[in-house]
């Protein structure tokens, strides 16, 4: 089951607790804490529960402390409002007794009215890059050993780097995403998903501006929080460019800023993210 998308369906397998309580199972996938993108990602699911149909919009969301892998999380949802047209969900993540994570999300099911975006970067398509096998090798070449376990090790999500992201380059990163395999047509699914990935390298053009990388045992790294627009409708089955670039380095902390895009240009979704990058202790 590893690196299918059977294996993020499992995570986003929540138990109704009840009383507004949804429990996320854990993952085993060998990290030292608990990725970020799993947390949003179950958090979004089970505000996703609580408003039926209706899709979410934008979520905003802290990182509070770092998760510990092999515990499940309890997300505790309860309703901020629900009106006409928007509903909006409060969710915190607590592992034993401690709050770990907190996020407000909303919901909107309007449809119509102007309609304007951004245009995609000229990025090559998906297609014109070498097959999976051809790109893990050529990320191997250079990767630390601790790095080299996580390229290796396949997940849900298959990426091709359509720009280069060594150490010190410039400019923005695209990169193609997808899950790997079908998903169901359920709009708020297809956004989990987008919201498991897109803490998959969002700081990266940060730590290039500084001539960092991931990987290095000198520089600390970790998601301080993360906000998610969701403009139009979208289907995670297929690639779609993410598209970051490093807006401030400043006080030990990097933002970066993103756009989606799927194969025909359709802007769907804008990402935001500011992390912790400075030198360790």
């Amino acid at each position: 089951m590893e690196g299918t998308v059977q294996e993020l369906m499992a995570l986003l397998d929540l138990q109704d607790a009840g009383e507004g309580v949804f429990i996320g199972p854990p993952s085993n996938d060998g990290w030292i804490r608990v990725f970020g993108g799993q947390v949003l990602a179950q958090a979004l699911a089970a505000a996703s529960f609580t408003v039926g149909e209706t899709p979410a919009h934008s979520l905003h969301a802290y990182f509070l402390r770092a998760g510990k892998p092999g515990r499940p999380i309890e997300y505790e949802v309860s309703a901020m409002r629900d009106g006409a047209s928007f509903a909006t969900r409060n969710v915190i993540g607590v592992q034993r007794d401690e709050v770990n994570f907190h996020m407000v999300a909303s919901f909107d099911g309007t449809s119509g009215g102007d309609d304007y975006q951004s245009e995609m970067p000229d990025v090559k398509p998906p297609e014109s890059f070498p097959d999976e096998e051809t790109r893990t090798a050529k990320l191997l070449e250079g990767a630390s050993d601790e790095m080299k376990e996580r390229i290796k090790r396949k997940r849900p999500i298959e990426m091709i780097r359509a720009t280069d992201a060594s150490a010190g380059a410039t400019g923005p990163s695209h990169t193609w995403m997808r899950a790997r395999g079908e998903l169901m047509d359920d709009p708020n699914l297809h956004r989990c998903v987008l919201a498991y990935a897109s803490d998959m390298g969002p700081i990266e053009p940060c730590m290039r501006a500084t001539g960092a990388r991931f990987g290095d045992m000198g520089t600390q790294v970790a998601s301080l929080d993360h906000a998610i627009w969701f403009h139009r409708p979208f289907r995670f089955d297929d690639w779609l460019l993410f598209s970051f670039e490093a807006a401030s380095v400043s006080s030990g902390r990097g933002l970066s800023r993103g756009t989606v895009f799927d194969r025909e240009g359709t802007l769907v979704a804008t990402i935001v993210q500011e992390a912790v990058i400075r030198a360790r202790d």
